[in-house]
């Protein structure tokens, strides 16, 4: 990262709009056409819980393994990334869709600009909450690594993902995190300010429970969070006083998800938890998974869901996770 953000986008005063937007909500986003979710009572629907002006199913498909993100290593990304052509991420949401899967959520990515006219295409309505996550922007004049080039390109990132009619868009979790760190989070309230402005719900992500309450005892306006159960982001400093030492890579413990779980309970606002299967760490047999889903939502409140990434190379992961969070909830 590095650069600047040109002249022609830098912040404009957007505060009328602001308060139309927050006075007349339900026309705004209605405006815009945001697919329907999948009817409630349908044969395979899940349970579901409020999420602005829509309903979403506790469990959301999320876009790792789609974009090549597995938190594993470079050939593993490669191996997501070459299985995952355009027809099979189309059949993929299908499948979530007919499971009782009715919302998507994804960091955004250029290539969506090539695969949401082909998912609308070929009649998938899934719903679709973005991650507004700058860096694939890079080639589109964005490298800043300043706190507000950050909340800048970020925000660029989530006017780009507004084509795609999102039901709401969230600040990355590494950007939060960094934010924070920087003494700057109060730049959050200019971000959730904006995307209100661009007709959308506004979230906050972080991987710190810390972090999550401090964003909550602020009240920055968002309408909701996203919260990782593993603390990924984590600087050498913090590892030192954790554990004594450094981990070879991003490192995951097993004392973050009681820890991040605590702080989900305390916000009030709905949160979107994620990580719940330790990218792909408590995949060893059906059982550690289905312990580890029945868990998070043990942990977590009623009005929460969760968001897990599907890779159903090898197997139908869409059924089988849709059935062990079915069975979970209800």
């Amino acid at each position: 990262m590095g650069g600047k953000i040109p002249e022609s986008e830098r912040p404009l005063s957007l505060e009328p709009s602001r308060r139309e937007f927050l006075k007349n909500a339900t026309t705004v986003v209605a405006g815009l056409a945001a697919p329907k979710a999948l009817e409630a009572g349908s044969a395979n629907s899940l349970p579901t819980v409020s999420f602005g002006l829509h309903r979403v199913a506790r469990l959301i498909v999320g876009s790792n393994p789609i974009y090549g993100y597995s938190h594993f290593n470079p050939q593993y990304d490669t191996h997501m990334l070459e299985w995952f052509t355009d027809e099979r991420i189309i059949k993929l949401l299908l499948d979530c869709e007919n499971a009782g899967i009715n919302t998507w959520q994804a960091s955004f990515h250029r290539n969506m600009r090539r695969q949401f006219p082909k998912l609308r295409g070929a009649g998938c309505k899934i719903q679709f909450i973005c991650l507004a996550w700058p860096y694939d922007e890079k080639a589109d004049g964005w490298t800043g690594n300043t706190p507000e080039e950050v909340l800048e390109g970020t925000f660029k990132c989530a006017q780009a993902a507004s084509e795609f009619k999102p039901i709401g868009i969230a600040f990355h979790g590494f950007a939060t995190d960094l934010l924070y760190r920087a003494g700057k989070i109060a730049l959050l309230k200019t971000y959730i300010d904006r995307v209100h402005d661009l007709g959308t719900t506004a979230g906050i992500s972080t991987h710190n429970p810390k972090i999550l309450s401090t964003l909550d005892e602020k009240g920055l306006g968002n309408d909701f969070y996203m919260a990782g159960l593993h603390y990924i982001s984590r600087q050498p400093e913090e590892w030192m006083k954790e554990i004594g030492t450094l981990p070879l890579d991003e490192g995951w413990i097993a004392a973050d998800p009681p820890r991040m779980a605590e702080a989900v309970r305390k916000v009030s606002k709905p949160t979107l938890v994620y990580k719940i299967l330790g990218a792909g760490r408590k995949c060893n047999s059906e059982e550690q998974k289905r312990e580890a889903i029945a868990w998070a939502y043990k942990n977590i409140k009623p009005i929460d869901a969760t968001i897990i990434g599907l890779y159903p190379r090898y197997s139908d992961q869409v059924a089988e996770t849709a059935k062990m969070v079915r069975e979970c909830l209800i």
